[in-house]
């Protein structure tokens, strides 16, 4: 038989962070194995005929400082630093407010300010009686901000890019995702647009060239033993082994895996059925990307745009050449629309080119005379898991069942959490951590039960 190795399954951010992280601590012999061709999961880029597009429009920031300083020595000079110009388009009103809304209501008809502002004090009157104990993310957004702010745009907002009412969600992982001014500031917002820019976004980093790719690229070009093309068939946790499309067979030891939780119902034919059936109960959405290249330049001064009206089938769209001039041709543009799609709400996919062309043109973002020079459709699935009341049992089984045989988990679906591409590195070393600290069974003789039981997870 051959001797156990320790594997990494996937070569994302979150995989590469983790084998770089090992590498630091001595343990080089840990294997990385990536289905794709290229290294970087969810964070490639595809260029074609001189246009860029990310897979799913990115951008870099990064609240830990180990990370943050990661980052800047992998892009070296590859780097360029800005200050978010993010809007909210209103179709209603003719107009765009910058984002995000509960921050920059300046600008809207004033009786929707007032009503915003209305609603706002009557929440925080409500929090001051102690009045505020939300239990899913609809009636967080009311009791927090208040019933304008969360009708006008909020909860419509919610339910097109989660695909499911927000009643239907819990709101623990909302952190930092939503950004939350206090009430000086979103005054100050309602009474002026030159106020300071608020979120984590506010600030962040793009590469100058070769798209989002150019930092997992970087990051893989110091990890050894990355193997590519290798899509695994299945896991077997008895023997234990991974086992490969084309037929090979690979003992492992100590395992991260971030690979989908909700694959490992189809990839572990032995799981229990506790944790079979919280594989299945996992909710996530997908997003289908129409990205045009358009023949003349500076089509827009914006970075992206949010779209909350249901008339508009995308949920955002973003201008690639204000990331960067270097991901469109000389004189020419590109736009990249976000749609939301799932079991609940599905896409059209015959119709939804024509139908996001012909949006851009109500939005007034195309002209009738604009040539498109090139359409190109990307599907991404899963893309954000959906936190449904359930979310946080059911990946507590998983988790729990994947610990007690000795595998960590890491990244956005490892961890079936909403990371962002920093959180998801800072998983990986987090991951690799943890499995440094936990001796190797086959290189100490310890047997899989007798090592699962004295490990610290």
């Amino acid at each position: 038989m051959s001797e156990r190795q320790d594997v990494i399954l996937g070569a994302g951010l979150a995989g590469l962070s983790a084998a770089y992280t090992l590498q630091g601590l001595g343990e080089a012999d840990w294997r990385i194995y990536e289905r794709e061709e290229r290294v970087g999961g969810h964070a490639r880029s595809v260029e074609i005929e001189g246009y860029v597009f990310d897979f799913g429009p990115h951008i870099l920031f990064a609240a830990d400082p180990e990370i943050g300083e990661l980052i800047r020595g992998l892009l070296g000079t590859n780097f360029t630093a800005q200050s978010r110009e993010a809007y909210i388009y209103h179709h209603a009103y003719g107009l765009y407010t910058r984002f995000p809304f509960q921050a920059h209501l300046y600008g809207l008809p004033v009786d929707v300010v007032l009503e915003c502002l209305a609603g706002l004090v009557t929440a925080i009157e409500r929090q001051a009686r102690g009045d505020f104990n939300p239990r899913n993310y609809e009636e967080w957004m009311r009791g927090f901000f208040g019933d304008g702010i969360a009708e006008r745009l909020m909860i419509p907002y919610a339910r097109k890019v989660w695909t499911v009412e927000p009643g239907e969600m819990d709101f623990a992982w909302i952190g930092r995702r939503v950004p939350t001014p206090d009430v000086e500031r979103i005054i100050a917002g309602a009474l002026s647009d030159a106020v300071e820019q608020v979120g984590a976004t506010a600030h962040f980093w793009y590469p100058q060239r070769g798209g989002i790719e150019a930092l997992p690229s970087a990051l893989g070009e110091r990890v050894a033993n990355v193997q590519l093309g290798r899509e695994i068939e299945r896991i077997d946790i008895a023997t234990p082994n991974v086992v490969f499309r084309d037929g090979e067979h690979v003992p492992f030891d100590r395992m991260i895996y971030t690979l989908p939780l909700s694959e490992l119902s189809s990839l572990v034919s032995d799981l229990p059925p506790r944790v079979r059936d919280a594989c299945g109960a996992l909710r996530y959405q997908g997003i289908y990307c129409v990205n045009l290249g358009i023949g003349r330049p500076n089509i827009s001064d914006k970075h992206w745009v949010y779209f909350y009206e249901e008339e508009f089938p995308f949920h955002r769209l973003s201008f690639p050449a204000n990331f960067t001039p270097h991901n469109v041709p000389s004189g020419k543009s590109s736009i990249s629309m976000e749609i939301a799609f799932s079991d609940s709400v599905p896409l059209d996919r015959e119709r939804i080119v024509d139908q996001a062309i012909d949006a851009l043109m109500k939005a007034g973002i195309l002209d009738p005379e604009d040539r498109v020079e090139l359409v190109h459709t990307q599907e991404i699935l899963p893309a954000y898991v959906i936190y449904d009341r359930d979310h946080a049992s059911n990946v507590d089984v998983i988790r729990s069942w994947l610990a007690e045989h000795g595998i960590a988990v890491a990244g956005r679906f490892g961890e079936w959490q909403y990371l962002n591409m920093d959180h998801a590195m800072s998983s990986g070393r987090e991951a690799a951590r943890k499995m440094a600290r936990q001796p190797s069974r086959s290189r100490h003789g310890t047997d899989r039960q007798g090592t699962s039981g004295a490990r610290g997870v």
